[in-house]
């Protein structure tokens, strides 16, 4: 009797390990959290979150927000960037505030940069093996008018930066979609950026996510609705994953820096 008192009591125990197990993962499917915890703990690579509130309710906000907190203890996050048309003013960036484990790394805005004094920036990340990556922030507002001359000024500074650059990786960010900008699109291409991030609209109530990869005069995309993007970049290779609020992975793109081999 006492033999089958203490399998009992191992089996609760057990269970109770499996069950806190499952609360800490994102409530995903095995093989996906696998993908997103695949050599989390290796320093060949770093993770980074892109986000984007836009005017989502406060619920919606308070699931996306926690769902970061999951995947960062999951997942050792260096930084966020925060794409909205508010820059600073972001609600979800306010909101942050409740989730401590979100402000123990930097957050990026892009969008409404002019509280900081300026209209666009260039943040030097490092990476391991003595690598870094460009974050190359725009006020994409500054192209609506063709003629404007800030717009103009801002074209010729990121050609400047690209071409300067001695960054392994280099990523553009800003708030409207590149199919907007021609003169943008084709900056990009010509000056050898590896990706373009930007929110994309899809519907009066559901505001996404969008990243475009270029790799060998080849374009590659993927989108969220109503979550966030999980990027894995190492020396070599960026990885980036859709996350749902749900904690679901919708999705992943490969891709390798500009003038190496795609895999």
């Amino acid at each position: 009797m006492k033999e089958k008192s203490w399998r009992c009591t191992l089996i609760a125990q057990l269970s109770l390990c499996a069950a806190a197990y499952i609360a800490l993962n994102i409530g995903q499917p095995q093989n996906q959290n696998q993908k997103l915890t695949h050599g989390r703990r290796s320093s060949s690579h770093i993770y980074f979150i892109t986000v984007n509130g836009g005017s989502t309710s406060l619920q919606q906000q308070t699931l996306l927000l926690q769902q970061m907190v999951k995947v960062k203890r999951i997942c050792d996050i260096r930084f966020v960037i925060d794409i909205s048309e508010l820059g600073e003013s972001e609600p979800l960036l306010q909101n942050a505030t409740m989730f401590p484990e979100l402000l123990n790394m930097p957050w990026y805005t892009c969008g409404n940069l002019r509280r900081q004094g300026e209209t666009y920036s260039v943040t030097k990340i490092e990476i391991p093996h003595g690598r870094t990556l460009d974050i190359i922030a725009l006020d994409t507002v500054l192209f609506q008018d063709p003629s404007s001359a800030r717009g103009n000024d801002q074209i010729l500074w990121l050609r400047k930066t690209l071409n300067e650059s001695d960054s392994d990786w280099k990523i553009v960010v800003g708030f409207d979609p590149l199919i907007s900008f021609e003169s943008l699109h084709s900056t990009l291409l010509h000056y050898g950026a590896d990706a373009y991030m930007s929110t994309k609209t899809c519907d009066a109530e559901a505001q996404g996510l969008y990243i475009t990869a270029f790799n060998h005069n080849s374009i590659s995309k993927v989108e969220t609705v109503n979550g966030f993007l999980l990027h894995r970049v190492s020396s070599l290779e960026m990885v980036t994953f859709a996350v749902k609020l749900t904690g679901e992975v919708e999705r992943k793109l490969s891709f390798r820096q500009r003038g190496r081999s795609s895999i």
